[in-house]
């Protein structure tokens, strides 16, 4: 394995499948969320991309399910990781008040309120881990936050048992020092800042690997939230010089090397069989030029165009999904809140509205959900999407209106060959931004 650090290889080689002797297995299923930071919807072997090797993520989609029509909640980091552990729009998430944050990152969240959950989730959320430790899972987030820099917003705060990483948007891969916020060392052995040396995606495989086999003989939830390939672009020799390119298709595949190793990890454990993997990312992509990332699709990370928020998805579980498969089923990040309390026979906090919903019985087979509208709100941009139509806006003017089953590349702008249809669209959008409150500055209208 040309590629791999040498403390992988080990256990990358271990065996994929080992059989199943007297060790009964956990009453219920483990739960692991890798979460890829700006890798596009085309950067992957299994989604078409032909200029990198992802042979282990690839492996994972040919043993479960890959969907094509799979969204980040947001087309910044965010506001998806906000949506993604409290099962609801972002925009619907309480904002913190100014006088809770001190004083640097109150002024840094005034002059960029498109990302403001990254200075705080409120407290008062309910969230996907706090609901399966309630359950008897153990919980650890080990790699990117981006919720909250602050100490009392910690993510120990928020149901997570342990933390292993970083609470910024991101680090040097190599120092870990933070990119964002005061630019300091940014690494933390839950809640002390505790370097090591090494290059941080393999740093955090490590302790995945190692997470799993402390909590093999009790179910347990791992949210393994990678830096990886958000910037700065760096490889894992730092003096190495490289083509911004070369550097980008290295750092997919160390990413596709850590998903080797928690599966081989899992396999090593016997726990394959009674543990849901799901990979996906959390926005768009940002890469260098030169690099197919989007396989085709408009646009980028931070923006609303398909590029911005549609994004691999791939879910293995053997032995409960079905291998090979493939939906175009429209799903996004907020329903894997309620999928995975269905999973863990978690129950769901009752005094709140969730707007994700249960995904398990599409992963196993089933019917595609029922139809509903999807929303995205970035800024002054908007975007809501009705089966394959979406239109697209800028705060109350409509400016395109795409077929997604005819014009993925949202080319053909048919805004003026359907009046009716953009009204409909408009009066939803108009409705959703009422239904989730005034609370953001992002959704005030003329």
């Amino acid at each position: 394995m040309s590629r791999s650090a040498p403390f992988l290889a080990a256990l990358l080689l271990a065996p994929l499948a080992v059989p199943h002797g007297a060790n009964a297995e956990p009453a219920r299923p483990n739960i692991v969320l890798i979460l890829a930071d700006d890798l596009g919807y085309g950067s992957l072997g299994c989604y078409g991309n032909a200029e990198v090797a992802t042979p282990h993520i690839d492996r994972l989609a040919r043993g479960g399910v890959r969907l094509t029509d799979f969204h980040s909640n947001g087309a910044l980091c965010s506001p998806t990781r906000a949506a993604l552990l409290t099962g609801r729009y972002p925009q619907r998430c309480a904002e913190v008040p100014d006088a809770e944050l001190s004083p640097v990152f109150r002024e840094q969240r005034r002059a960029n309120p498109v990302q403001r959950w990254a200075w705080g989730l409120c407290a008062t959320e309910r969230t996907m881990p706090a609901v399966l430790k309630q359950a008897g899972y153990r919980t650890a987030l080990i790699g990117k936050w981006h919720l909250g820099y602050d100490a009392k917003f910690h993510p120990m705060n928020y149901g997570f048992d342990e933390f292993r990483g970083f609470v910024g948007g991101n680090v040097d891969y190599h120092t870990h020092v933070a990119g964002y916020g005061t630019k300091e060392l940014d690494w933390w052995n839950d809640r002390r800042i505790a370097n090591e040396a090494g290059y941080s995606t393999d740093l955090l495989t490590t302790y995945a690997a190692e997470f799993i086999a402390r909590n093999k003989d009790a179910p347990f939830f791992l949210y393994l939230a990678h830096g990886a390939v958000h910037t700065p672009l760096q490889g894992r020799e730092s003096a190495r010089k490289r083509s911004p390119v070369d550097t980008y298709k290295e750092m997919v595949g160390t990413l596709d090397d850590s998903v080797g190793m928690v599966v081989a990890a899992l396999c090593k454990h016997r726990l394959e069989t009674n543990t849901l993997v799901i990979f996906c990312s959390d926005n768009g992509p940002a890469a260098p030029p030169g690099f197919a990332a989007n396989a085709g699709l408009r646009g980028k990370k931070g923006t609303l165009f398909e590029g911005g928020h549609r994004v691999p998805f791939i879910a293995s579980w053997p032995g409960t999904i079905a291998p090979g498969t493939t939906s175009d089923a429209a799903a996004m990040s907020m329903d894997l809140f309620p999928t995975f309390a269905a999973v863990a026979d978690a129950r769901l906090p009752a005094d709140r509205q969730l707007d994700g919903i249960d995904l398990l019985p599409l992963l196993k087979g089933g019917a595609a959900p029922a139809p509903r509208d999807l929303h995205w709100q970035s800024g002054e941009d908007w975007a809501v999407r009705r089966g394959s139509w979406k239109l697209a806006g800028k705060r109350n003017k409509a400016l395109s209106l795409i077929n997604l089953q005819h014009d993925i590349g949202e080319a053909d702008n048919l805004l003026e060959r359907e009046p009716a249809l953009v009204k409909e669209l408009m009066e939803a959008h108009a409705h959703w931004v009422q239904s989730i409150g005034s609370r953001s500055r992002e959704h005030e209208t003329p």
